[in-house]
């Protein structure tokens, strides 16, 4: 696997395993994670962002 790619997907890794442990959703502005990681997350359809009318959420995209 190339360096660069297995770089990439560590940076994002704890983000993700933060959002499966907490159920696959989280408030975005209560992450502390750097916004580069969450965008990472967005452009890989692995998350989303979603506005509920009471915040903004970062969800776990749902695979079928």
């Amino acid at each position: 696997m190339p360096k660069k790619l297995v770089q990439e997907a560590s940076s994002y890794y704890p983000c993700l395993h933060y959002l499966q442990r907490c159920g696959g959703r989280a408030k975005l502005s209560q992450l502390n994670f750097i916004r580069d990681v969450i965008q990472k997350l967005v452009d890989t359809n692995l998350a989303k962002v979603r506005n509920t009318g009471a915040g903004f959420y970062l969800e776990l995209e749902k695979k079928s």
